[in-house]
């Protein structure tokens, strides 16, 4: 094997049953210094958790002075809460039993305000009723549709009359503006720019008929990973919701060159098998990794040229050309595999395994919003 001296290489994997989910704090603290520098300032940031899920990786944010974050699901909004953040945006419609499960996180957690988004009028009237229900006051951020046409008022017309709605209504409150923009997937910088001016304009001009008009605007959320450094630069009033830069992944770090973040989190697996001449398999099926997008789910860092073949729930397959067969590993050998996609790679295990910069392997954080049950302990 080779790369014997790489950067992710744990000093003892022996103890470490795979396939395992690695963490490397120092370079996540580096990648947070980094979405700190981008945006300006701490303040500026609202990192979205869906990709750590993880109450350690939030701490190391805070250590930051970052204070506000977003996020999809109650289980991760518990969690936010249960680390002390008091400034949660959850950036998803509240529908069935969630209303209920919302207003009881309300209760929970009385220091910590619960943002969820709104973006129409029967999710407006279901949050409103819920909120009329448990006697609350819920402050919601209208949610615009700027491309990826999933969720969102459509038009600024129906999006100001239902601003203009929370603002009427007894139960709730004006949050402020999200625009989140994850259809933007262009590799060149300048080109991704030009693609969100637009959605400035039209948010600026959104903010301030509704301010002409005398409601708050208290808040403009825009920009995930690739994005947030165009409003970074071009739109000072908007807070950024970066949320994969944290841990990177392989897909980012080939699509976005501009992007100075480095992986952060890991697979490590092991050989299992040698079916072939040619071949080998390894124990990080599509249990472990996530399987999307399409294409190769990953790549093995200390085996390069390993051409990804069919992959199972528990097995992957891959295959070594003649050219790289001194790389061929051996059953038990150790794969260390950077996913394309990280955060629903991440969702996947229970914990992480934490690598120090020395490469000792001594502790675990649990990915406690994995789950979507809501904890509230």
């Amino acid at each position: 094997m080779s790369n014997t001296d790489a950067w992710y290489r744990v000093a003892d994997p022996g103890a470490i049953p795979s396939p395992a989910l690695l963490f490397y704090p120092e370079r996540i603290r580096a990648n947070t210094a980094e979405a700190v520098r981008v945006a300006g300032s701490p303040q500026r940031l609202r990192p979205h958790v869906k990709t750590n899920k993880c109450p350690r990786v939030v701490s190391i944010m805070r250590e930051h002075g970052i204070s506000r974050f977003k996020c999809a699901t109650l289980a991760e909004a518990a969690m936010l809460a249960g680390t002390g953040v008091t400034d949660i945006v959850i950036a998803y419609p509240m529908v069935g039993p969630n209303l209920v499960l919302l207003t009881n996180l309300c209760r929970t957690y009385p220091g910590a305000s619960f943002r969820p988004t709104v973006e129409s009028a029967p999710t407006l009237e279901l949050l409103g009723g819920a909120a009329a229900q448990a006697g609350l006051v819920i402050e919601a951020v209208l949610d615009l549709d700027v491309g990826m046409h999933r969720t969102g008022a459509s038009s600024v017309e129906e999006a100001l009359e239902l601003y203009r709605r929370i603002e009427a209504h007894p139960h709730l409150r004006p949050g402020g503006i999200h625009a989140y923009d994850g259809h933007v997937h262009e590799r060149d910088l300048m080109r991704r720019r030009e693609i969100v001016a637009p959605t400035i304009g039209t948010v600026r001009e959104m903010a301030d008929t509704l301010r002409a008009d005398g409601l708050e605007v208290p808040r403009i959320i825009a920009g995930g990973t690739p994005t947030f450094p165009c409003y970074a630069d071009d739109a000072p009033e908007f807070e950024l919701s970066p949320g994969t830069c944290f841990l990177h992944d392989w897909g980012y770090l080939e699509g976005y060159p501009d992007l100075e973040f480095s992986p952060a989190a890991l697979i490590l697996g092991r050989v299992i098998s040698r079916p072939g001449a040619d071949l080998f398999t390894i124990d990080v099926g599509s249990k472990a990794i996530a399987a999307d997008p399409a294409g190769p789910r990953g790549t093995i860092l200390n085996i390069p040229g390993a051409e990804p073949l069919g992959q199972s729930e528990e097995h992957w397959v891959f295959r070594l050309s003649a050219r790289d067969a001194a790389l061929m590993p051996s059953p038990g050998d150790e794969v260390y595999v950077l996913p394309r996609h990280i955060c629903p790679s991440v969702a996947l295990h229970a914990h992480a395994v934490v690598v120090d910069a020395t490469g000792s392997a001594d502790e675990t954080w649990p990915i406690t919003a994995r789950d979507r049950a809501v904890r509230t302990t």
